[in-house]
């Protein structure tokens, strides 16, 4: 397989794991995914949208070169940031109010919800770096060698 489809794969493990995890943590917890009620069902599922860009583009760029578990906390420690900036910038447009870029992301900063999708990024991108240099390493189809006499028939 190509690193770009392990990298599209990789994405949709970490949509669906984020949708089981904020699921149990949801259920568990009593905890609400975003917890302000003026804001748009949309602003949760573009928050993991932009971590599976993140797991994307780390995951196809760290199957071609790079440490595994580096390329995993970096993934993971960009993947914060973007989960935070799409959900301050869009709290901030749904409100129309700046202060809400500082105020949005101090309040969800340490929540279940982004550090859980933080957690899930390491562990996709680590799991699609190592799947994918496992593939390359084994063979697609093994070879054999045949030996034929002077009259061309196999044995």
């Amino acid at each position: 397989m190509s690193r770009w489809l392990i990298a599209t794969m990789t994405s949709v493990l970490f949509i669906a794991l984020v949708i089981a995890v904020t699921g149990f943590e949801a259920l568990l917890a009593d905890v609400e995914v975003i917890s302000q009620p003026d804001a748009t069902p949309y602003l949760g599922p573009a928050m993991v949208l932009g971590g599976a860009t993140v797991v994307f583009l780390a995951t196809a760029v760290g199957a071609r070169d790079g440490n595994p578990g580096v390329t995993g906390l970096v993934a993971a420690a960009t993947a914060y940031l973007v989960m935070l900036g799409v959900g301050a910038v869009g709290y901030a447009l749904v409100r129309s109010d700046l202060t809400e870029l500082l105020v949005f992301p101090a309040g969800y900063a340490l929540g279940p919800f982004v550090v859980g999708s933080v957690v899930v990024v390491l562990l996709c991108v680590v799991g699609g770096i190592a799947t994918a240099r496992h593939q390359a390493k084994t063979p697609g189809a093994p070879t054999t060698t045949t030996s034929t006499s002077d009259d061309g028939a196999r044995r």
